[in-house]
């Protein structure tokens, strides 16, 4: 069960919040504070998992407490309170690293719905961050299970490829191919954190040549296209982002096939809040790809 922190100047918010929790088994409140240097103590203390904090504080506003938290790479998640219903304010919220805002006064469907939502996020990063810490065994020695798990895997690719808009792309299909050759080169697949995204590519080039079918192009020509295609996905998941930041499909996929920091930058971006998009890693999203595979397939 995820652990909460509840920061607020009114004690009687603080109960509210505190019995919604409990009653609705979202997890448990190591502790509660009523300003803002309190409240970055506790933070510091225990490392919740989620903290619900109010826009305005005394001693300390909320979003000074989220900037200092962030900067010292603890991976609590922040959801904000507030009465504030100024856009640019909100904005600035999102920028310093709020993952959703409960507006005031409380809603208890709103809370739990929220609370919910930021769970699923903690389950899959807990997920992701298990697998990812251990070597992926991908392939396996039963021929016959391979054959099924082998045509579940390009399945699942299919899936991913839609949900992420890029199904199309010619990008898309190189990089079916490599989480394919991945998956079925047990050798391969476990060996890929040491190896470099040039070598993948230079391997896919002479699976295309020896094959005699598909894009003959260099590798770096292959990569240009990944690129696109990667970044072309990155926009389209902050996209939804904007139009609706509790979107199933955002809060799956903004966290598991892409560092949430970029995707959020990209959002910024296409607000036209700052001069650069996210940054995508090929190989990063590649190696998330297998591991949604691996979990599906």
């Amino acid at each position: 069960m995820s652990s909460f922190i509840v920061i607020d100047d009114d004690r009687t918010v603080r109960s509210v919040l505190t019995k919604i929790i409990d009653q609705y088994s979202l997890g448990d409140v190591y502790a509660e504070a009523d300003d803002g240097l309190m409240g970055e103590e506790l933070i510091l203390r225990y490392k919740p998992d989620i903290v619900i904090i109010d826009l305005l504080l005394p001693l300390q506003d909320g979003i000074s407490i989220i900037k200092k938290i962030k900067s010292l790479n603890i991976k609590s998640m922040f959801i904000m309170l507030s009465q504030v219903s100024d856009k640019d304010m909100i904005a600035k919220a999102y920028e310093y690293g709020i993952e959703f805002f409960i507006s005031k006064p409380i809603n208890v469907i709103e809370v739990v719905n929220v609370v919910r939502k930021v769970n699923e996020y903690l389950s899959m990063r807990k997920t992701f961050e298990a697998i990812e810490s251990t070597a992926m065994t991908l392939g396996r020695n039963n021929t016959v299970n391979n054959g099924k798990k082998l045509g579940n895997a390009k399945r699942v690719l299919n899936q991913l490829m839609a949900d992420l808009g890029i199904l199309g792309d010619l990008g898309s299909r190189d990089i079916i191919n490599i989480c394919i050759m991945l998956y079925e080169d047990a050798d391969l697949g476990e060996a890929l954190e040491e190896t470099q995204l040039s070598e993948l590519l230079k391997l896919l080039q002479s699976k295309y040549s020896s094959e005699g079918k598909g894009p003959t192009s260099d590798f770096k020509a292959i990569e240009m296209r990944i690129r696109r295609t990667v970044g072309k996905a990155m926009k389209n998941i902050a996209a939804m982002g904007i139009e609706d930041f509790s979107n199933d499909k955002f809060i799956l996929y903004s966290s598991s096939l892409f560092d949430y920091t970029e995707v959020k930058m990209e959002m910024d971006y296409i607000r036209g809040k700052v001069k650069y998009s996210g940054k995508v890693n090929i190989k990063s999203f590649i190696k998330r790809l297998l591991v949604m595979v691996e979990q599906s397939a």
